[in-house]
């Protein structure tokens, strides 16, 4: 999740306008069985549907279509989606700036700091809940109420950020990982953290150098060795992980991590919705897992695909020219 910035290079406009003038159809092209992949490499493993529940929406969707639409083309390094009304971006420009970008579910708002309004962010990572965020910076973090960044004093200079709730926080930069218990902040040293997961209090996973750990609300556990460049959990039975480009799974904490590589190419992230509605995007490719086979996904993009983030209404898609949109139809 903290993700390298690319030298973007547009393509014009009405090209991009022609390209995302008919709305795109998510077709099913993948066939399985068994729990096998459709498309797998000699290092695959079976990978077995997993039970639990992500928890019953206000409407039943049909993942297997979904209608894709142009967000902006610009180059986004970080993508955050708490609901179908709320996901942050943090968008690259042409100079090599930053900006915080928000979607309430209509439209695009390009945000402000308080005291500078034209000034520009670093590619810190954003998390927010209701209608506060927060976000990462050098000297401290920085909160939104729905006007402007502001400086939070007192709080650490962290590049990654997550939470639970607004007063169970965790953060990270280069050599600790700080957490807020709605009071104070604690500090434990922790070196090359990438990303934060926060589901409960008892239930945070970090990434990074040194692997994925998970804390149960009294320790931390080693649960995967290595880099880690993405983690995904949508409950404690579907747990994911992209190191070097592959996609691991496991179906339990403690448990063994399959292998495989459905796309043929560098994985660069993974978001997990449920057990039956997993997506990945690599270079070349986007698919979707349901529980017993992987879908290739169709999508109106050219360019790289680099970062993946949704709600269980919606799915966005980011690469270096173009951040897509998606919606499954209802049922």
């Amino acid at each position: 999740m903290n993700n390298s910035i690319v030298d973007v290079r547009r393509r014009p406009r009405e090209a991009i306008r022609r390209l995302m003038r008919s709305r795109w159809l998510l077709l099913t092209l993948g066939a399985g069985c068994g729990g096998r992949t459709a498309i797998e490499n000699d290092d695959s493993s079976t990978i077995q549907a997993s039970g639990g529940s992500a928890g019953a929406a206000a409407n039943v969707f049909d993942w297997d279509q979904v209608v894709w639409d142009e967000a902006f083309t610009e180059g986004v390094t970080y993508l955050w989606t708490g609901s179908a009304t709320d996901t942050w971006a943090v968008v690259s420009d042409d100079s090599g700036s930053f900006e915080r970008q928000h979607w309430d579910g209509k439209s695009w708002t390009r945000t402000r700091a308080e005291n500078e309004p034209s000034a520009r962010f670093d590619r810190s990572q954003i998390w927010a809940v209701g209608k506060q965020a927060f976000a990462g910076s050098t000297n401290n973090l920085q909160r939104w109420f729905g006007d402007a960044w502001t400086d939070w004093a007192g709080t650490p200079g962290c590049h990654a950020v997550a939470g639970s709730a607004a007063n169970q926080l965790w953060c990270a930069n280069e050599v600790a990982l700080f957490a807020f218990d709605g009071a104070q902040w604690s500090r434990q040293a922790r070196s090359g953290i990438r990303g934060i997961l926060a589901r409960a209090r008892d239930d945070v996973w970090v990434w990074g150098e040194l692997g994925a750990s998970h804390f149960d609300g009294v320790r931390w556990n080693l649960e995967f060795v290595g880099l880690v460049k993405s983690v995904s959990v949508s409950g404690p039975n579907d747990l994911w992980v992209v190191q070097d480009g592959n996609l691991f799974h496991a179906t339990t904490l403690g448990g063994s991590w399959t292998r495989q590589n459905p796309t043929g190419g560098q994985i660069a992230s993974v978001w997990s919705e449920s057990p039956t509605n997993t997506w990945i995007v690599a270079a070349g490719a986007a698919m979707r897992w349901n529980g017993s086979s992987w879908q290739l996904v169709p999508l109106p993009m050219q360019d790289e695909r680099l970062l993946i983030s949704g709600s269980n209404e919606d799915i966005w898609i980011a690469g270096t020219q173009m951040l897509i949109h998606g919606h499954p139809l209802r049922k």
